[in-house]
């Protein structure tokens, strides 16, 4: 009975993030995904996705794995794309349950799944914008998903001296390793220092099997692909043209970024430290096993991930969503030796009851971003109806009505804005084959980051500076 509960309770995920994605409009970088690059032509064949990485790769940057997987999901229909970013959620919550325990199981337990989507859905910054929108999350739900699988194995070789697996194992190892270092450039570096570190211990041992060094091998390999790139030179020198500087940036933007990106991961840090906590009061931290050590593996993956963002020219707040998955994941592994030795994490009242409190935020935050996609796609065909109007009247500079909803954590909208120069308006432009396209507003200003807007405003314009568009 418990394994139907775990499959009720992710097929009702499932299809929470299928319904938001149906209904969520394409806008910013889906446009731009939709066309091949360096034309205005859209996409119209698997063959295209393929030219078009291949010019992305040469103009503008390495991360072909997840583009191919975004144009792809771009190709299909939306209820296509809807059923496949649901089932992906759900196997990516399936996988942090696998990493955690250990163990390729179909019959996970319930209470893992609960704490796994209810970190996702408090700590995950711009869950909307890392889930639903197609572009981003092929960025980093898909390319993170696939990070985690190529790992767990290594997790799991922590409890043998020595991991042998078959021939088969070792020759797939190599082509997944290749397109986990090839997502990513944090997710990868963590991969790839994480895995490095690990074999070379294995190596220095004699106990280096053939899966682990071919997986690196791969691993290695596709991360040197993904940071060769020639677009992202390319990519650095149009920021420079537009007058960027590291340092500066660095110091004010970096530190800062990172820092609050911690900030809002305090409820999963607090459940990092509680179980470190315990592990230590019970001693069993002095002469870790293999659970604790696959903790500090995946929570090192997590850190790694994230820091190295400090050393990137731009940190968007969805670069820590590996490290949310990836600590999530540590912090069950924490949990799977605590409960292998009967010692009970919290008492059963008050586990049962931050659970029903969380799921209850989680079902009132839930029925808000599904009420502002279905909005945002009433709005959506307004806009579409402008458009069709605009052009058949032979304007090249086109004027649309905002949107009536406004962002929050879970839903992600790429407004556009009365200054035609701004990167969601030029992609529309683009995509639009017109001179311009602005909004007749500007969105408002928010009080409060976007990580702490849990519920969105419905209904009303999304405006608060009136003001003529210039086309």
């Amino acid at each position: 009975m418990s394994a139907a509960k775990a499959l009720i309770y992710l097929a009702l995920w499932a299809a929470l993030i299928a319904l938001c994605s149906y209904l969520a409009p394409y806008c910013g970088n889906d446009l731009r995904y939709m066309l091949i690059e360096g034309t205005d032509d859209l996409v119209n064949s698997v063959g295209d996705v393929f030219i078009s990485q291949y010019r992305h790769y040469f103009d503008w940057g390495g991360r072909t794995v997840n583009h191919v997987i975004a144009q792809l999901l771009l190709y299909l229909d939306k209820p296509g794309q809807s059923i496949i970013q649901g089932l992906t959620f759900a196997l990516l919550v399936w996988a942090i349950a696998a990493a955690g325990a250990g163990r390729w199981r179909v019959r996970q337990p319930l209470y893992p799944l609960i704490f796994i989507t209810l970190m996702l859905w408090l700590c995950l910054r711009n869950f909307g914008e890392v889930v639903i929108n197609m572009v981003s999350s092929a960025n980093y739900l898909y390319s993170t998903l696939l990070v985690l699988i190529f790992l767990i194995p290594f997790r799991q070789s922590l409890r043998c001296a020595q991991d042998k697996r078959s021939w088969a194992i070792a020759l797939l190892m190599f082509p997944l390793g290749i397109i986990a270092g090839w997502t990513n450039e944090n997710t990868g570096f963590a991969a790839v220092c994480a895995v490095g570190l690990y074999n070379l211990k294995l190596l220095y041992e004699k106990r280096l099997t053939a899966w682990q060094f071919t997986g690196g091998i791969g691993l290695l390999i596709g991360y040197v692909l993904l940071m060769a790139a020639p677009g992202n030179e390319a990519r650095m020198e149009f920021m420079e043209d537009k007058g960027f500087n590291f340092w500066d940036h660095f110091i004010h933007n970096s530190l800062e970024i990172v820092g609050f990106s911690l900030v809002t991961q305090h409820l999963l840090l607090i459940s990092a430290a509680w179980l470190l906590y315990l592990l230590k009061r019970y001693e069993l931290l002095r002469r870790p096993s293999p659970e604790v050590k696959g903790g500090y593996f995946l929570c090192a993956v997590g850190f790694l991930s994230l820091l190295i963002m400090l050393a990137s020219p731009t940190i968007p707040a969805r670069s820590a969503a590996p490290f949310t998955i990836f600590v999530t994941a540590g912090v069950l592994c924490f949990y799977q030796e605590l409960h292998d030795r009967g010692i009970a994490v919290l008492p059963r009242p008050a586990a049962v009851f931050l659970c029903f409190a969380g799921l209850v935020f989680t079902v009132l935050t839930a029925q808000n971003a599904v009420r502002g996609y279905a909005q945002a796609r009433l709005d959506n065909q307004v806009r579409g109806m402008e458009i069709v109007t605009q052009l058949r009247a032979g304007q090249k500079d086109l004027v649309l009505s905002p949107f009536n909803v406004q962002r929050s954590r879970y839903i992600y909208l790429a407004e556009l804005r009365t200054d035609k120069t701004h990167w969601a308006n030029a992609i529309a432009a683009r995509f639009y084959r017109v001179n311009t396209v602005v909004s007749r507003c500007d969105p408002p200003a928010q009080t409060r980051p976007n990580d702490f807007v849990y519920f969105a405003p419905i209904g009303h314009p999304a405006c608060s500076v009136k003001s003529e568009a210039q086309p």
